[in-house]
């Protein structure tokens, strides 16, 4: 695939996320929401919530919505883990415990409360993070599709010189 074809798939792909029913704040809004259930741990039950949701409030976008579920793959997913649960210990001020002393009832339970914590903050975080910058490219996309088409239309239609 050449870079023309893919620019061209793009396009058309932000073209339709960006449609004309669906306002700047929706998509934001949608794509945020899609960001939050993707990154707190919900596995395998984030899309059916996503899913959920739209069906409940039609307002959403739907492509935003899976859109952020495709984007917050596995693979992304692991370092906002890892640092959810730095993150949980630092605020919970929590030593990591002894492997040998703790039962693991006592491991699992320290190590629980550090990374809910910590994830459902970086996830809240994270989530309007999105939402502000999706909303700044949806604006920016939107007004300049806007003043290309004032200006084709009011654009004269070019004379052809005749050559000599």
């Amino acid at each position: 695939m050449n870079k023309a074809t893919i620019r061209e798939k793009v396009t058309r792909f932000i073209e339709r996320l960006t449609e004309p029913e669906s306002s700047s704040q929706a998509i934001a809004l949608s794509f945020s929401l899609g960001t939050l259930i993707a990154i707190l741990p919900t596995p395998g039950f984030g899309i059916f919530v996503g899913l959920s949701l739209i069906l409940f409030f039609p307002m959403l976008n739907k492509i935003a919505m899976v859109l952020a579920f495709t984007m917050w793959n596995p693979i992304l997913q692991l370092p906002v883990y890892y640092a959810s649960y730095w993150l949980g210990s630092v605020l919970l001020n929590k030593p990591t415990p002894e492997v040998i002393e703790e039962s693991w009832i006592t491991l699992l339970t320290h190590h629980t409360q550090s990374f809910v914590l910590g994830n459902g903050i970086l996830a809240a975080l994270i989530s309007v993070l999105s939402y502000i910058a999706v909303l700044q490219i949806t604006s920016y996309y939107r007004k300049r599709k806007a003043i290309a088409e004032i200006i084709s239309i009011y654009q004269l239609p070019s004379e052809k010189v005749p050559s000599a």
